[in-house]
């Protein structure tokens, strides 16, 4: 159990805090495991294990130690991570006197552990920033408590509001040269400052939380798109607990968009984002529309339909426009759109239903060759 190898060196670190103070360390069946006073280790506390059962602090004063057997005036108080109490730490002396001292003794031993537990498998700086990263995009109690002992031991502020950008290459961020060309390329943006930025490669892609500085903008990273990089800004974020939902809203311009640069913070993309957000949430509406297109059309007559629609839609239904970025005869462009309106059944829906479906069809065939 970690408590067990955590407990000497503990022990060790917390003495001091308490002026040279007796320090004991024990496990939920209320057994030492860890003491200053060495004699102590392997003994039964009854105090500890009271603590234990009853959940809260146990304070032992001299004349009460007939009642608790193996032990000596002080305090034990329960060591709990996520709410779970996992050990008991005590300290010697008159309740009343160290009252300030055992309280910090409790803390600093719960984020200790809380710490080493985060960290046992962790080597890197860069993997640390990583897995600041991951609890945060899962937020529970404990994952937001693991990512702000991360972010202390990393000595990282946050500075409000945060914005969180995901940065995709034309090949996947899985190579350390590749993750260091791409911070050579952040840090001519004025990205990252590793006292108020978060940043590391989810799924291949880098992530990066930024604090709001007065010398930059999220659009500075824009310049990124001219040296082939996809990137995708969630809406800011004013605490630890919104930047999951910025995170899944810029994973899902980055995979729905077919834009360079897209950032919720613009009116354009949000309504972008609701389209793809719509396409992702109505499968089965998209299914049936599959299934009619793809019945009717060839895979390279798909191909060509879906061109030209877009082309039609994106010149706001000029045929002549539309046409002509094609280099087709607008009555063939014509005709298309009237086919694929009919194949969808759609020809007694509103132009903007029509749109509407057609362009959840583009989006549904563009994602899906991004897959």
């Amino acid at each position: 159990m970690l408590l067990d190898e955590l407990a000497p060196e503990l022990v060790e670190l917390t003495s001091s805090l308490v002026r040279g103070r007796t320090i004991n360390i024990m496990n939920t069946n209320g057994i030492i495991i860890a003491s200053s006073d060495p004699s102590r280790i392997g003994s039964y506390h009854h105090g500890a294990k009271e603590a234990v059962l009853k959940g809260k602090t146990v304070n032992i004063y001299r004349n009460q130690l007939d009642y608790y057997h193996g032990a000596k005036e002080g305090c034990n108080m329960p060591i709990r991570i996520g709410g779970e109490i996992i050990g008991v730490i005590g300290i010697y002396g008159d309740p009343d006197e160290i009252q300030d001292m055992a309280h910090l003794l409790e803390v600093y031993a719960s984020k200790y552990y809380q710490l080493e537990a985060v960290l046992r498998p962790v080597s890197s700086e860069g993997a640390m920033r990583s897995m600041v990263l991951a609890n945060l995009f899962a937020p529970t109690e404990d994952t937001v408590s693991n990512a702000r002992t991360l972010m202390d031991r990393l000595q990282i502020s946050l500075e409000y509001p945060v914005y969180v950008t995901l940065i995709t290459a034309s090949e996947p961020l899985n190579l350390e040269e590749q993750t260091n060309r791409l911070l050579k390329e952040l840090e001519a943006c004025g990205y990252p400052d590793r006292r108020h930025d978060i940043w590391g490669i989810l799924n291949k892609r880098m992530v990066l939380l930024s604090s709001t500085k007065p010398d930059r903008s999220p659009q500075d990273l824009r310049v990124l798109t001219e040296k082939g990089y996809r990137v995708s800004v969630g809406r800011a974020c004013a605490t630890l607990w919104e930047i999951r939902a910025a995170y899944q809203q810029a994973a899902m311009l980055d995979l729905g968009g077919e834009e360079a640069w897209q950032d919720m913070n613009e009116p354009l993309t949000r309504l972008q984002y609701l389209m793809y957000h719509s396409g992702h949430e109505s499968v089965e509406l998209l299914d049936g529309l599959v299934k009619k297109f793809t019945e009717a059309f060839s895979a390279e007559e798909q191909k060509v339909m879906l061109q030209s629609a877009r082309a039609y839609y994106d010149s706001d239904r000029s045929i002549q426009n539309a046409s002509s970025k094609l280099f087709v005869h607008k009555n063939t462009l014509q005709y298309r759109i009237k086919r694929l309106i009919r194949v969808l059944e759609a020809e007694e829906y509103p132009t903007f239903w029509q749109e509407y479906l057609i362009r959840l069809l583009i989006l549904r065939f563009h994602t899906n060759s991004k897959l």
